[in-house]
């Protein structure tokens, strides 16, 4: 019985302690954020070889696995009159070589635990290994396959065509997809931005397997390219193998060419792609941002992340929780080789078009006006500057990132400086940066919904013009 009740007064004053420590903590404030990870951006190895390929080695050994990314310096923005066809280039790639089928290269890559994956983004096409190191000869065989011997079945492609069109139709049914396809065509016009990067109808029917031929044997040369390890191997592991694989293959002709810029918006236009009955508005607002290489890159980014880069954004909290216009809205700068777009983002209801579209400009002009307090822009900096070490924690982050610096030319310890280049921004700095690179008053409008319900109420921003979803302008 006595040990029972001493049980219980020990219950009682543990009970007693931990309501006393809850009392003492302010649960109406955030807590504060532990002391700042001490992670540094990790340095490489650079060597090219005699026929132009550049080799990039990053170690890291905590685990033993290998990343392997191949980099062709050609993109989307080379698709000429076929958009898609770098997309679809690199799809094939895997689907069948000279000593292998579609299915072989699946099963191989398969069998020892690995990954295989391509991609083609608008300023490179990407194949990707990622292999136990043990494993690294198998990965390697099979990447300088796919990237040396392709053969671009004809019935691969006819079954990726199929694919395209039938997501394509699907799409047309999406109100974002809409907006956002119309933004780029009006915004672009004459430049390869204006493309869709995954092809339309009619460049997809058009594809022949001498288009993706012509435009592998261009692009795809030593001197065009780089490789970039990262992970657990060291140069002296590397170059070997890249000499072995790569070492014999021939230098091309150099196929990079110079785009003209585009002119950015004169005057706010407002453009509609019909959707009939819908009872949402996807809305895109914007014009021509930045290229990658901006010098006011990081100050730009802070900027946008501020106005609309995170959940605590100004046109986020809102539009979403000080209006209820929508669940989320964002904006963003989509930095390329050549200048690519800012864009905001948001899908409201229909009734709310108008309204959403006055708080965003009213956002665009209140952050261009008046100073950032400095406790908002303390938020900012410590999400970008707390977030990054996120962001290269795996070998294939830390090669995306070299990436990155490659592509663009831009200095080779740009993300080792690039949190300490965020903390030293001022209020100053956000506002000169809004002035210089928003333009409220000049600014393309492109809504996908409803046009009977929502173009008399857009027409107070500026002329409307009206498209349909296969991009016919309806009068």
């Amino acid at each position: 019985m006595l040990k029972k009740i001493g049980t219980l007064l020990m219950l009682i004053l543990f009970l007693t302690s931990v309501s006393d420590s809850q009392e003492k903590i302010d649960r109406t404030k955030p807590p504060k954020p532990g002391p700042e990870s001490k992670v540094k951006f990790p340095s490489y190895f650079e060597k090219t070889l005699p026929n132009g390929l550049k080799v990039i080695v990053v170690e890291n050994h905590e685990q033993p696995i290998v990343y392997v990314s191949f980099v062709v310096r050609s993109g989307s923005t080379y698709d000429g009159d076929l958009p898609g066809l770098a997309s679809v280039t690199a799809e094939l790639l895997t689907k069948g070589t000279k000593t292998r089928s579609a299915t072989q290269i699946a099963e191989e890559i398969d069998f020892v635990g690995g990954s295989l994956n391509t991609s083609a983004s608008w300023d490179a096409t990407n194949v990707s290994v990622l292999v136990l190191k043990k494993y690294i000869g198998v990965g390697m065989d099979i990447l300088q396959d796919v990237v040396l011997n392709p053969t671009f079945p004809d019935e691969e492609l006819e079954r990726i065509k199929t694919q395209r069109l039938a997501s394509i139709k699907q799409s047309k049914a999406d109100a974002g997809y809409l907006a956002s396809v119309r933004f780029s065509k009006e915004l672009f016009s004459g430049h390869p931005y204006a493309n869709e990067s995954g092809g339309n109808e009619e460049s997809i029917q058009k594809m022949k397997r001498d288009d993706i031929v012509n435009f592998y044997k261009t692009h795809f040369i030593p001197n065009n390219s780089f490789i970039i390890f990262a992970g657990d191997i060291t140069p002296s592991e590397a170059v070997p193998l890249v000499e072995r694989y790569f070492g014999r293959w021939e230098k091309g002709k150099n196929p990079q060419k110079k785009f003209q810029n585009v002119n950015d918006v004169s005057q706010t236009k407002v453009v509609i792609v019909d959707k009939p009955g819908a009872v949402q508005s996807a809305i895109r607002i914007g014009h021509l941002g930045i290229d990658r290489k901006n010098k006011d890159y990081v100050k730009i980014y802070t900027m946008n992340m501020l106005l609309g880069g995170y959940f605590n954004s100004r046109i986020n909290m809102n539009l979403r929780e000080t209006h209820g216009y929508t669940y989320g809205a964002s904006s963003f700068f989509d930095s390329r080789m050549y200048p690519g777009p800012f864009i905001v983002s948001a899908d409201v209801r229909n009734e709310v078009t108008d309204s959403s579209v006055a708080e965003i400009l009213k956002e665009l002009r209140r952050i261009i006006d008046e100073p950032v307090p400095e406790d908002e822009l303390k938020m900012a900096k410590d999400y970008i500057v707390g977030s990054f070490p996120l962001q290269i924690e795996t070998p294939a982050q830390v090669a995306s990132r070299i990436m990155t610096i490659e592509i663009y030319g831009l200095p080779k310890d740009f993300y080792d400086r690039f949190r300490e280049e965020v903390k030293k921004i001022t209020a100053k700095d956000i506002q000169e940066v809004a002035k210089k690179y928003l333009h409220p008053d000049k600014i393309l409008i492109v809504i996908s919904g409803n046009s009977k319900q929502i173009k008399p109420v857009l027409e107070k921003f500026g002329p409307v013009v009206v498209y349909d979803a296969d991009g016919n302008k309806i009068e």
